[in-house]
């Protein structure tokens, strides 16, 4: 599902976060180069895992600036597997 051989960086804004069983995802509106905003669907791992890693329900909200790292989809649509997310505050989670 994920192509685990390679690593994509978004910076934009986080439109929803779906902080659920059985995976968390973040979904966050990326500008694209040509300035048309893209939604990308980024899923995580389940809530106890996210606890694990200091990340919590109220963690990011719709508004915030985040950078995203992720192992995108191997079909091509605007999602993937994240590796680390580094909030507006510079905190990273991994």
């Amino acid at each position: 599902m994920f192509d685990m051989t390679k690593e994509v960086t978004l910076k934009g804004t986080v439109a929803n976060v779906s902080f659920r069983n059985p995976h968390v995802f973040l979904y966050v509106d990326v500008k694209s180069d040509g300035g048309e905003v893209v939604s990308w669907a980024v899923e995580m791992s389940n809530i106890s895992n996210m606890q694990s890693r200091g990340i919590f329900g109220g963690t990011f909200k719709v508004g915030d600036v985040v950078t995203v790292t992720v192992n995108p989809l191997k079909d091509g649509r605007f999602g993937g597997n994240y590796t680390s997310v580094t909030a507006a505050d510079g905190k990273r989670y991994e």
